[in-house]
């Protein structure tokens, strides 16, 4: 599998349509109603994506940096390789077995104000066209990104299409979250009617 920039943007932009539509007209109630105990609402979903947007452009961002120092140029094109194929096949909906969040990317127990969390994930939106950018002219498949014997560590290359597989499953997550939450309301409401 080779890095597509031009998928990466047009994933990007349904990311965007998808959250927008997820969050249109739901109150922070709605936000943050579980579909079932231990299962996570609209508003878990989108705050896992910001966070783990968050820790992974931080580090995205360290190692255009480092790149940039060593002078990494290449024009690619840029496999994913072997470890980044697993990554995205993994992340890849519908989910092929659970795996728990790692604890600092799990959503509190409590979200106070879930409306702030669409504008945050779109700013992480814009953060990954910025270092789509900020990476154009470096091999990106020699710069690695995360911590040296992380277990995610992987080339620049596989991040993005990695990261864009893990906000599909979160988002489809929230969508299947609104479905059964509107579908128990409806429910309750007629047969408290």
């Amino acid at each position: 599998m080779i890095l597509d920039f031009d998928r990466c943007a047009r994933e990007i932009n349904e990311a965007r349509h998808r959250a927008e539509a997820l969050v249109l007209g739901l109150t922070s109630e709605q936000l943050t109603m579980q579909p079932e105990a231990g299962k996570w609402s609209v508003a878990e979903c989108i705050l896992h994506l910001n966070a783990t947007a968050s820790v992974v452009q931080s580090l995205m961002e360290k190692a255009i940096a480092q790149a940039k120092h060593d002078n990494q140029v290449g024009t690619g094109p840029f496999g994913i390789g072997l470890k980044g194929r697993l990554l995205v096949w993994i992340a890849e909906p519908p989910p092929k077995f659970r795996l728990p969040a790692p604890p600092h990317l799990r959503p509190p127990a409590r979200i106070d104000d879930p409306l702030k969390l669409l504008p945050s994930f779109l700013k992480a939106q814009d953060e990954w066209e910025r270092l789509i950018r900020e990476a154009a002219g470096l091999n990106l498949a020699k710069i690695k990104v995360g911590k040296r014997f992380s277990p995610f560590r992987a080339r620049f290359a596989a991040a993005l299409p990695w990261m864009m597989a893990h906000q599909r499953r979160h988002l489809l997550q929230a969508e299947n979250a609104k479905r059964q939450v509107f579908s128990a309301d409806f429910k309750a409401a007629a047969q408290a009617g």
